[in-house]
């Protein structure tokens, strides 16, 4: 027997196992499997003699877990909900999606990226009732009964599935007001000296990377926002440098509106996640799927 083949066998009998568990008995889970008792013992027994340890003590009367049987049940159980979900995300998809997500994700890049995705998915499953709360702010998903949040890492611990969705390069800009008013910082000491628009509240100092080297610039100015639109808004009229994402950069880098700084120094990507539950809805999956495959197209 080859590995492929072992691996089935093995998926096949832990859905077995869960079924048994789910419906309280060896009898039960055959009736409702279609099998016989005989061919559903031989599926846990075959399980047990892999792992060496016996899962459930059973007679003609009763069936229970041993210690062993109830650990290992949350991993098959959590193999026949994923089956389930895949089998009705497919029906889905054979039938005009329906059904309602709710998404969150901050003010700016919300517009710049997601915005324009959300529109073509919405044109694709116009059925799909879209909830779209855009913020800056960390809400509780739970809470809020929220199934996907677009966030900005490094993210907090936190019992969420991240997925990256896109990793976006990273530059030092000003404008040439501020340039003419406070000169041009042309290497990274020069950038102690300078007044800077600090986003987010707290920020104390941006990583540049320099032949080989990670260096922490202190970041001090004039000007604290909780928005990055606020911060590009700040940076093109003149009131600070900042590291700015290529998608907020570029237009206004090409326009002669900024000017990039430093810029045989790197500055660390930023990278932003697709967060949701362990389990999540047919519709919000869906939703997560094209947002994950369409990705690419985000950075464009």
């Amino acid at each position: 027997m080859n590995q492929d083949t072992s691996i089935l066998d093995e998926l096949r009998a832990m859905a077995v196992f869960a079924m048994v568990v789910r419906s309280g008995s060896f009898a039960a889970a055959a009736r409702t499997l279609g099998l016989s008792r005989a061919v559903v013992s031989h599926h846990v027994r075959t399980l047990e003699i892999k792992l060496g340890v016996p899962l459930a003590q059973r007679s003609t009367r009763s069936f229970s877990l041993t210690p062993a049987g109830e650990a290992f049940r949350v991993h098959c159980e959590r193999l026949l909900e994923e089956a389930s979900d895949g089998l009705r995300g497919m029906e889905l998809l054979r039938s005009e999606p329906r059904g309602e997500v709710r998404l969150t994700c901050s003010h700016h890049f919300g517009h710049k990226r997601i915005l324009p995705a959300l529109l073509t998915f919405r044109r694709r499953y116009p059925a799909i009732r879209l909830h779209v709360a855009m913020g800056d702010a960390n809400v509780d998903l739970v809470q809020k009964g929220i199934e996907l949040a677009v966030r900005a890492g490094p993210l907090p611990d936190s019992d969420m599935v991240a997925q990256l969705l896109v990793r976006e390069a990273t530059m030092l800009c000003a404008s040439p007001a501020y340039l003419r008013r406070h000169g041009t910082p042309k290497t990274v000491a020069d950038l102690t000296q300078q007044r800077w628009v600090v986003y987010p509240p707290g920020q104390r100092a941006v990583t540049v990377h320099t032949e080989g080297r990670s260096i922490e610039v202190p970041v001090q100015g004039d000007v604290v926002t909780d928005s990055a639109a606020s911060r590009l808004a700040f940076v093109l009229a003149g009131e600070g440098i900042a590291r700015l994402p290529a998608y907020d950069a570029a237009t206004p880098l090409a326009a002669g509106e900024l000017v990039r700084l430093v810029p045989e120094v790197e500055t660390t990507p930023l990278e932003i996640f697709l967060l949701h539950s362990k389990r999540i809805g047919p519709s919000a999956r869906l939703l997560r799927d094209f947002l994950l495959t369409t990705a690419r197209e985000l950075g464009r």
